[in-house]
């Protein structure tokens, strides 16, 4: 079972679903930093990101080249 989401958490959900395609982390922080007033590093947006695709929220799509990776992430496609 999932738990619900913090007000930070939720605003990047948010953002995430009212994005077409997929999402630049620099729009996502400065989007959401200013609506919900946080401050935090890169990474810590980052982790949040990653947390809302394994629990199965928004979509993680990892391309690979050796050990180089780049994670794109975007809404759910609708159901």
């Amino acid at each position: 079972m999932v738990s619900e989401l913090g007000p930070v958490s939720q605003a990047i959900l948010d953002y995430v679903n009212g994005t077409v395609g997929y999402l630049t982390l620099y729009m996502l922080i400065r989007e959401v930093s200013l609506e919900t007033r946080v401050r935090h590093t890169e990474n810590w947006w980052f982790r949040r990101l990653v947390a809302l695709a394994l629990e199965g929220r928004i979509k993680a799509t990892v391309y690979r080249n050796h050990d180089e990776l780049n994670i794109r992430f975007r809404r759910l496609p609708d159901a």
